[in-house]
């Protein structure tokens, strides 16, 4: 019965994350993005910018100009201002050029999210932390769908893609680590995490475990990890979880419930770390965090979606402010500041 139940989740579920990309890819959501002439700056206008480092290949004339597919060679910057409802889109040529347009002063999330996310719909997960928790975004996308796979591909496509995004996502935070050493305005005095959302957590696992991260793994200059949700095995993680040394602090969600992962775990046969981490196998260096009694079968359980429902519990709000503004939270502090009762809206 539970293993019925599970699959017909699932089976909605899938059926409601292919609607939703059916408007995030229409021709009126893609009308809402511009990408502007190189030779044009950006104005600079508006409160509600993000930056945008992708791995995707990019087709200036063409209404979707962010493609579907992969390209290693290179990443591309890109800095965006959403002016009257319409986004500009403007390439740079170094995270630096993109990040000096950014309201100055305000701490840096480095996003990467998970499996399903087209460029439009990347935009707005990045757009609501930015809002919801009054950080500068800077989202790491890479192609993690192709809208015309059928679901078992996209699955593949998507894990792989997030495995060999591994080494440019190694350059980008060599990127910061430099700025950080340079004492570059738009980073000084500011706390740098980085958060990885379901399969983006492939894309750190794969770094730790088959990149040279020495170069970057000395100093911290990364203040909070958090490894969110992870669509990775939960079996051995602590091996690559204990060489990260660049961060301060490394956090770890999880919840036993979680309906995506109960499916990646049936097509894995192999149990997600996002799932549960078993207290013998966990890292030495992380603070996990036990969401099952707040957040019931969620999967996104760090923000408020206008699609969905549930809603975070005010300790939650306060708990990924805390998060993503880059202040350290103990065990014993996570766990006082996550003690409510059993949120009434953590049913699906």
């Amino acid at each position: 019965m539970k293993r019925f139940l599970i699959t017909f989740l699932l089976i909605v579920n899938i059926v409601t994350a292919r609607a939703q990309l059916t408007v995030y890819n229409s021709n009126e959501s893609w009308s809402r993005f511009a990408l502007q002439p190189e030779t044009l700056e950006p104005f600079m206008h508006s409160d509600t910018c993000l930056v945008f480092v992708s791995n995707r290949y990019i087709h200036p004339q063409s209404l979707r100009f962010v493609d579907e597919f992969l390209d290693t060679a290179s990443l591309k910057y890109f800095f965006l201002e959403k002016i009257d409802g319409k986004w500009n889109v403007y390439k740079e040529n170094t995270l630096q050029e993109a990040m000096q347009h950014l309201p100055v002063k305000k701490d840096i999330v480095v996003y990467a999210e998970g499996m399903g996310k087209i460029f439009t719909s990347n935009v707005e997960r990045a757009q609501l932390m930015s809002s919801q928790y009054n950080v500068n975004v800077v989202m790491f996308d890479y192609a993690s769908i192709n809208t015309t796979y059928k679901p078992s591909k996209n699955f593949k496509f998507a894990r792989n893609n997030a495995s060999l995004s591994a080494g440019q996502y190694l350059s980008l935070l060599h990127e910061f680590r430099d700025a950080k050493q340079r004492g570059e305005e738009w980073i000084s005095g500011v706390k740098l995490s980085t958060f990885y959302h379901s399969m983006g957590n492939i894309i750190l696992e794969q770094m730790m475990r088959h990149h040279d991260i020495s170069s970057i793994n000395g100093e911290p200059f990364v203040d909070n990890l958090v490894i969110n949700a992870a669509c990775v095995p939960s079996r051995g993680h602590a091996e690559w979880v204990e060489q990260i040394k660049f961060a301060k602090q490394v956090y770890v969600h999880y919840n036993r419930r979680d309906l995506q992962l109960k499916g990646a775990h049936f097509l894995t046969m192999r149990k997600q770390l996002g799932e549960k981490s078993g207290k013998k196998m966990r890292a030495e260096n992380a603070v996990y965090i036990n969401f099952h009694d707040m957040v019931g079968w969620q999967h996104s359980y760090f923000m408020n979606f206008p699609y969905n429902e549930f809603r975070l519990s005010p300790a939650m709000v306060a708990y990924f402010s805390r998060l993503f503004n880059g202040q350290g939270i103990s065990s014993n502090e996570a766990t006082s500041l996550l003690a409510t009762q059993k949120q009434p809206n953590a049913r699906m």
